[in-house]
């Protein structure tokens, strides 16, 4: 079986004709006030990014990405600064896909088929696989709410809205909770909190060359447990084949078809 056919089957893509996807939560509307406590009031939201050095967890996708439907289930890793390692399960047996990155070398295997791509980015790769083109370090902090710094400005809305501007980030407070970011044109929804952790993420970008509306659910999460760092290195088998790139972009459900 090729790398074409594992990713359309771990994927789950189904034709999803020319329906619209839902809508996502509102953003606030109307005239701000500057509000200089909307920064304090970030930071005590996303208190938990401070001490975040690893995480495990599985992770749910489902949503679209142009007119498909995609549907896979993870199990993901991340540690401080930029290791990542994702695993695509199969219903039984091995995994039919490992990405593996410790900020260095960025491995992606196919267990079954013994294929293997290496020498790109996590961007590159996880913009193939997903259309998200994040590094490690992007990637965990979407996942976790973490995408604004320190500082940046502050303002209110009515109906207990606030927003934060801090660099590329503008995050979305209601009644003192993170519910929203915009990031580098993506919006990004959060739900399900648990001790101000999201354990739903919602990732949508549109239009453009493929719109996308990503929905992620955190189950089995450990945060800031000591992960050996050979997770993050692949042990390649001698008799893998290699795949390039390009090979990953057309084997993708995100190509043209």
């Amino acid at each position: 079986m090729t790398a074409r056919a594992w990713l359309t089957g771990l994927l789950c893509v189904l034709a999803a004709g020319a329906g619209c996807a839902a809508r996502g939560p509102a953003r606030p509307a109307g005239p701000p006030t500057d509000d200089p406590a909307a920064v304090t009031a970030l930071a005590a939201a996303t208190a938990h990014c401070r001490p975040l050095r690893t995480a495990t967890g599985e992770i749910r996708l489902s949503g679209r990405a142009g007119r498909d439907r995609l549907r896979a289930r993870l199990l993901a890793g991340f540690a401080e600064p930029s290791s990542l390692r994702l695993e695509a399960l199969a219903p039984f047996g091995a995994p039919g896909l490992i990405l593996a990155s410790d900020g260095s070398a960025t491995t992606v295997l196919f267990p079954r088929e013994r294929q293997v791509l290496r020498g790109s980015t996590v961007p590159a790769l996880l913009d193939a696989l997903t259309g998200l083109a994040l590094d490690a370090d992007e990637l965990r902090r979407l996942l976790f709410g973490c995408l604004a710094g320190d500082g940046g400005r502050g303002r209110a809305y009515g109906g207990g809205w606030q927003v934060v501007d801090a660099g590329e980030t503008r995050a979305f407070l209601r009644d003192g909770a993170l519910v929203a970011a915009d990031y580098r044109g993506w919006q990004i929804d959060y739900a399900l909190p648990e001790g101000g952790v999201p354990r739903q993420v919602r990732v949508r970008r549109g239009p453009g060359p493929v719109a996308l509306d990503l929905t992620a659910v955190v189950g089995d999460l450990s945060l800031n447990t000591d992960i050996d760092p050979r997770a993050f290195v692949l042990d390649v088998p001698s008799d893998a084949v290699p795949i390039t790139l390009d090979d990953l972009r057309r084997a993708s459900p995100l190509a043209p078809r």
